[in-house]
């Protein structure tokens, strides 16, 4: 499959482009024991969307019974501020920019497999691997996972309950890993480790990681090859990098030195990120200050974590609050729908290692196969989460 060149597999750009899985319950091609049946749906506009991203950008202090309980957040690690707990909040560029990447923005889509599915109206989103919706959210679908703490039907059915349940496990992300700089939720650049760990806290997606080019710069999408870079980098290209100006409004975001970073799976604490690339600090950036969660504006190190100003943060010594939880949980996250950037919006497709499907085993024979085995080596790069579960 390496042998490919991308221009081989651009010829299909506009089939591969709706692409959509869904491995539904009662298919015969569940051979992953996805738990909860698809939920016929139209998928929200991108007015829609936006009111749906604010609305989780605000946490559940805000939205309430719309999404499920989420603990507070840490914040504060003693760079200056003390550990004190706040409520959860999230930068929308980066929850924008996770969603872009595993899905698109789709929450609902006419099915293209399996094939028991195909031609069916518009109904959720579902990998291969049980990724429901939106937020691909894995753990707690499939009918060997423990019961979880959400509500399974409403992950699959509602496109804001989705994305809140994608934010509970982020929320377990950010209290499992070290802390980055102060560890303040408004600072985009903080959340570097915690969506590292969303995809999976593994050597896959360490930057060290000898796979990727020493020499490489931002991940810009369309031009950022499948394996080229972590999945943390295809966020942060994609936060750069937005599909249109009505997405929302890209920004520079700064990246950690690779010699903070180490070689281990799990990153240790590391020094404010201000290298303009992800593999060379010859330029430097300022750190950004999430538009829904102060004024937007940028800031070089060192900074508090007091109330911004007009564009930066003053030089006062505010308690922003947060407990940082030094535990390590199970990486229990999100499976990636692998959008690689290189094409419009292309779920992960089932890979030609996968067993069998239960039944006819339709697909290949009617012509069609040749599209899952297209898509899966477009999303090869998509790791699967929850490793150790």
């Amino acid at each position: 499959m390496r042998t490919l060149t991308l221009a081989a597999l651009l010829v299909s750009g506009h089939a591969l482009a709706q692409f959509c899985p869904s491995y539904t319950l009662s298919s015969t091609g569940n051979t992953g024991s996805c738990a909860v049946e698809a939920v016929p749906g139209t998928d929200p506009t991108l007015a829609q969307w936006q009111v749906i991203f604010d609305t989780v950008s605000k946490g559940p202090s805000f939205w309430g019974a719309s999404g499920p309980n989420v603990s507070n957040l840490g914040a504060g690690c003693n760079r200056p501020n003390p550990p004190t707990s706040q409520p959860a909040r999230f930068p929308c560029e980066l929850i924008k920019a996770i969603s872009m990447q595993e899905s698109g923005w789709r929450q609902f889509c006419p099915p293209t497999t399996p094939a028991d599915q195909r031609g069916r109206p518009s109904q959720t989103i579902i990998s291969f691997d049980c990724g429901y919706g939106v937020g691909q959210v894995t753990s707690g679908m499939r009918s060997f996972d423990a019961t979880p703490s959400y509500d399974r039907s409403r992950v699959a059915s509602d496109a804001l309950y989705n994305l809140a349940t994608g934010m509970q496990i982020l929320t377990e992300k950010w209290r499992a890993t070290n802390c980055v700089g102060d560890n303040q939720p408004r600072i985009v650049e903080h959340w570097y480790s915690a969506t590292w760990a969303y995809n999976g806290l593994s050597t896959s997606n360490n930057p060290n990681n000898p796979a990727f080019s020493t020499t490489r710069g931002v991940c810009r999408p369309g031009s950022c090859p499948s394996g080229s870079a972590p999945y943390q980098e295809r966020v942060w290209g994609w936060m750069e990098f937005p599909p249109t100006a009505n997405h929302w409004r890209g920004i520079r975001p700064a990246y950690p030195r690779l010699s903070d970073i180490g070689t281990a799976s799990r990153p240790m604490a590391l020094p404010d990120p201000t290298c303009a690339g992800p593999a060379s600090c010859a330029a430097t950036r300022a750190m950004n200050v999430s538009e829904c969660l102060g004024d937007g504006g940028t800031i070089s190190p060192p900074m508090d974590a007091g109330v911004p100003d007009a564009g930066m943060v003053d030089a006062g010594r505010v308690d922003a609050g947060g407990t940082v939880d030094a535990g390590a949980l199970p990486d229990a996250g999100l499976a990636d729908a692998g959008v690689e950037p290189s094409l419009p919006f292309v779920l992960q497709a089932l890979p030609t290692d996968y067993p069998a499907p239960k039944g006819c085993g339709c697909g290949a024979a009617d012509g069609t196969g040749w599209l899952a085995l297209l898509g899966w080596c477009l999303t090869r790069a998509a790791r699967r989460r929850g490793k150790n579960q």
